[in-house]
């Protein structure tokens, strides 16, 4: 009877701290919560931030593009006549004629192709020429691509901490014990030495 009301009073007290606890339990569990609700928050944020900075780079980017395009498009002509001249089988003549008639063709796509980056600035596109302006690979002839074509933007991922390695486990080498052969020797040495003092 004695031990049946004893495991009773254990249980009920158990009981009891574990309900005196359980407040404590929800408020720091609706801390963790709260805390992780206003990360994920700021990380939505941060994600939008990034694809309007991104939107907006872009946006800039091809209107500065169209406008280069535009004012740098006469250098064409000098490209085409370098090229055209020091093509294999070539002359000065055929370089002057041929660098000119095509020259003046680029020249026109290449303004053309500003003025429509300049129209279309807020929709981010690939470039149709390439190269993209006249001084890129100065020895490439232009080409055309396909108009209107959307830059392939990566979703944006927002920036997770990463986790650290775990630490390495350390290795137990047996121990040596040797304390009680240890303590053997300095018990002989305590009582050698207390008998040899006694005889003084």
């Amino acid at each position: 009877m004695m031990t049946s009301f004893r495991q009773f009073t254990l249980a009920t007290l158990f009981l009891a701290l574990l309900l005196a606890q359980m407040p404590v339990f929800a408020v720091d569990y609706y801390q963790q919560q709260l805390q992780n609700e206003q990360l994920l928050k700021r990380q939505v944020a941060m994600q939008k931030k990034m694809e309007r900075d991104r939107y907006a780079r872009q946006v800039g980017d091809k209107a500065l593009s169209g406008f280069t395009n535009m004012a740098t498009a006469p250098l064409e002509i000098p490209k085409n006549i370098i090229n055209i001249a020091n093509e294999p089988d070539s002359n000065v003549f055929y370089g002057l004629f041929g660098g000119i008639i095509r020259g003046s063709l680029d020249t026109a796509g290449r303004i053309l192709n500003g003025a429509n980056d300049l129209v279309t600035a807020p929709l981010p596109t690939k470039p149709v020429v390439q190269p993209k302006y006249v001084w890129d690979d100065f020895d490439k002839t232009n080409s055309y691509g396909q108009f209107y074509r959307l830059v392939d933007n990566p979703k944006i991922e927002p920036y997770v901490a990463p986790v650290p390695p775990p630490r390495p486990v350390a290795v137990v080498q047996p121990i040596d014990d040797r304390t009680q052969q240890y303590s053997q020797q300095t018990n002989r040495n305590l009582d050698n030495y207390f008998q040899q003092e006694m005889r003084k």
